[in-house]
Formats: C-alpha cells, sequence, structure tokens
C-alpha cells in the first residue's frame, strides 16, 4: 500500500480496484519511476502500481458495492489538481472566449442563469465572445471575494467538463502545467534542458538573456520565465498531443537529480485527468440507459 501520498490510491491485499482504463500512466512511486492504473477503490481515484494488481473480468468480480462511483464525484476529484496549478488569466480568458460559442450554456453551468440580455447591454457587449468572457470575469470575481473556498481554475475547468469541451480543457491543462512546472523548477530548468533536450550552456543562456536585470543575471523570482519559454518551446514540437506532452513531462521531471514531482504531485493529478476523460465522456454525455 502507499502511505499518503497524493494520487496513489491507499490497498490492501484482496482488495478488489475498479480500473478506469487499460491506459498506463508513468510515474514516481516512494522512489522509483513506475507503471500505474487509474483505478477506484471506496470511491476514490487514484493510481495503483500495475504489478500489484491482478486484471480480471467484470464477470469475475464477486462485489464492487463499496467501489460506486457516480459521474459527479468523479468530475470532481479528477479536477482536483486544478485547486492548485498556476495559470496566466489572460490566456484562460482569451482561451474560453474563442472557444466556447454559447454564454447561455456556460452561464447555467457556472450557476449564472439569472443573467440575461439586459446585463450585456449595460457593459455594451453584443458579439458572442464578448458574452462569454463577461461570464468568465464574473467567475473570477466572484472566486476572489471567496478565495478561501472557492478556485477559479477548478471552477472553471468543471464547467468545461461538463459542457463536454475536452479539446479546451486539454490546452488548458498543458498551459497550466508548463506555467507552473515552471515556477517550480527554478533555476533546476537548466538541468531539465540538458537532460531532456539537450541544449548547451550557449543554448540556455540564449533564453536566459532577454529576462537578465541590471547585474546582468536572472534573478532567482524571474528564474521562471526562461523556463516557461524553454518548456513553451519544448511542448511546441509534439503538436496537438497533448497526451504526450504530460507524460513525457513527468517522466523528465522524475529522472532529474531531485525531482520536484515527489513534493509537487499534481502534474501526476493531471495524467489521471486525461486518462479518465473517455470514461467521463461515455459516463456523462451517454444516452445509454445502462450506464
Amino acid at each position: 500500500r502507499q502511505n499518503k501520498i497524493d494520487y496513489l490510491l491507499e490497498y490492501l491485499k484482496g482488495d478488489t480496484i475498479a480500473l478506469l482504463g487499460e491506459g498506463t500512466v508513468r510515474a514516481i512511486g516512494q522512489s522509483k519511476v513506475k507503471e500505474w492504473y487509474v483505478g477506484v477503490l471506496r470511491g476514490k481515484i487514484g493510481l495503483v502500481h500495475c504489478k500489484n494488481v491482478k486484471v480480471i473480468s467484470k464477470e469475475q468480480v464477486m462485489s464492487m458495492s463499496d467501489g460506486i462511483l457516480t459521474t459527479k464525484n468523479l468530475l470532481e476529484q479528477i479536477a482536483l489538481p486544478f485547486k492548485s496549478l498556476t495559470y496566466i488569466y489572460s490566456v484562460v480568458l482569451t482561451l474560453v472566449s474563442e472557444k466556447v460559442h454559447d454564454w447561455k450554456v456556460l452561464a447555467n453551468v457556472l450557476g449564472y442563469s439569472h443573467l440575461a440580455q439586459e446585463d450585456f447591454n449595460r457593459i455594451q457587449a453584443d458579439k458572442e465572445p464578448e458574452r462569454v468572457s463577461y461570464v468568465v470575469k464574473k467567475l473570477k470575481e466572484d472566486c476572489h471575494e471567496d478565495r478561501n473556498t472557492r478556485k477559479f481554475l477548478y471552477e472553471l475547468i468543471v464547467a468545461l467538463l461538463k459542457m463536454d469541451c475536452q479539446e479546451l480543457v486539454a490546452h488548458l491543462i498543458q498551459e497550466a502545467v508548463i506555467l507552473t512546472s515552471a515556477v517550480k523548477l527554478g533555476r533546476s530548468w537548466r538541468e531539465l534542458a540538458e537532460k531532456s533536450a539537450g541544449l548547451t550552456k550557449h543554448q540556455m543562456q540564449a533564453y536566459e538573456i532577454p529576462h537578465r536585470g541590471k547585474s546582468g543575471d536572472v534573478s532567482a523570482e524571474m528564474m521562471w520565465k526562461p523556463a516557461y519559454d524553454f518548456l513553451y518551446a519544448w511542448s511546441f514540437h509534439y503538436g496537438n498531443s497533448y497526451r504526450d506532452v504530460l507524460q513525457d513531462l513527468q517522466s523528465a521531471l522524475d529522472r532529474m537529480k531531485n525531482p520536484v514531482t515527489k513534493r509537487w504531485r499534481d502534474l501526476t493529478g493531471t495524467l489521471i485527468l486525461i486518462n479518465s476523460l473517455e470514461i467521463l465522456r461515455v459516463t456523462a454525455f451517454s444516452t445509454s440507459q445502462e450506464i
């Protein structure tokens, strides 16, 4: 069993665990990188080490009465990393305004069904992107006023998943993970750049030059900027393969001398999310009465 490590299931010999798919995730455990299934046990979603599991068919399952998982619970759990990820608000606002084409649907899902045309007339928002932007800004303001209990990005992602905007969610995941990774890495980005991309000292300096201060060096507080520039350029080569970006980034960070992923587990949480999107779509949007 795993001892209180975020996103890793605690389990005992003989437990029956429901797997959310046949795909696996590569992530560090207590000390080593292993292959994990995404599973559900006692209503909690997490990773279980592949070698500790004997996969059986549904017909062989004796009882799963304690493993019932509602779509609502699935949605809330897989979106948890977004309570901790760093984001650039202007980027989030732009992406959502461009990709969401019905402000009423977004408003209803977020609990703003009371919004009416008069609200938009008052601010002179006569185009759909402007109306969507207004809804997102209202959510941001409300979460800022109640920052101790509400998290803007988390509530927005849950809403977008309810709307089946998975492509947009994937884009937002990648943006947030790259930024948060850059902030977590700081000066360590040089080690990552050397090991994962084979960057030379001269190439690393090229990323840092635009961010140097009057002293000629990049301050510790600003080191996230060259780290972000590098990670963004590195991820660009993957095109739209966001799953590969997140998995390869996780693997690269895990291989570092002192992996930030040992203390920062939210990237592991995003891998659970992207590996649960298919089952979410099936359970949330299927018309079958059997699901």
